[in-house]
């Protein structure tokens, strides 16, 4: 970088990249203030490590019960540590590259091809192709299972299961291209993407832990909402981060809703 150390934070201070909580008060349009952030957050967090299937393929790996707690423990542990490897990384290289104005996402990759010698590009090259290939394989297994297991309740072969992956792995690659020219970040892209469905999920996950019985009609009519709801709150404007609160909320309602108009069913014997 060229400059010491306390010169450097010094900067960063002066450019506001060291300033953790964003004391916005605007909680409902901006997903970065702290209320907003804090509550997406949280609610994203169980999303994606209690009723996301690509997190649960991975537990299932582990050798028992004991063994994936340590390891969902661990991981919000370690996943601390890197996202600070990760702020930190991004704040010298904002430093070194003296605050010159890029497009979102291009700011690493420019570090990479103008600063970094040719033996050290490729190893950091392969690491991000090994890094997004281990993702996107994880995503496509988890959809493909979820659709043989949940849709087809097993009745398929394997080269039906192979034509089944290729046509998520199609699906992916068009949302891709969907929001490739998206002036966000990436990584806030990919989250507020998730929040579309996570409501639904974890509304889900939260009436199968009740002791009451639900209508598959009910269920789905409470998932369709909740999701439908999630398009509505966009047009609106409201931030991303609340997505998954109020989906959750509105699957609830509408489910409890349903149960309510539909005829209880009769016990007993009838003629």
């Amino acid at each position: 970088i060229g400059m010491p150390l306390p010169e450097v934070f010094s900067s960063l201070y002066e450019a506001g990249k060291l300033r953790i909580i964003d004391p916005d008060p605007h909680l409902f349009t901006h997903s970065l203030s702290f209320v907003s952030a804090f509550v997406g957050g949280v609610l994203l967090s169980l999303s994606s490590h209690g009723v996301d299937y690509l997190m649960v393929q991975r537990i299932l790996g582990c050798n028992g019960l004991g063994s994936a707690r340590k390891a969902m423990i661990g991981s919000g542990i370690f996943v601390l540590f890197q996202f600070a490897l990760f702020l930190l990384a991004g704040s010298l290289i904002y430093v070194f590259m003296h605050g010159a104005p890029m497009q979102k996402d291009r700011e690493f990759t420019t570090f990479i091809v103008t600063a970094l010698p040719a033996g050290l590009k490729g190893v950091l090259l392969a690491g991000i192709l090994a890094a997004a290939m281990s993702t996107l394989s994880s995503s496509v297994n988890a959809l493909a299972a979820s659709t043989v297991t949940d849709l087809l309740k097993g009745k398929t072969s394997l080269t039906m299961s192979r034509f089944i992956s290729v046509g998520w792995a199609t699906v992916l690659i068009g949302i891709a291209l969907l929001f490739n020219e998206n002036d966000k970040s990436i990584v806030m892209l990919g989250l507020e993407i998730a929040s579309f469905t996570y409501g639904g999920l974890l509304g889900l996950f939260l009436l199968s832990r009740s002791s009451r019985e639900f209508r598959s009609s009910s269920l789905v009519a409470g998932l369709l909402a909740s999701t439908g709801i999630v398009f509505l709150l966009k047009f609106l404007g409201l931030a991303w981060t609340w997505y998954i609160a109020v989906s959750v909320m509105v699957n609830l309602l509408v489910t409890l809703l349903f149960e309510a108009l539909q005829p209880q069913k009769r016990s007993g014997i009838s003629n």
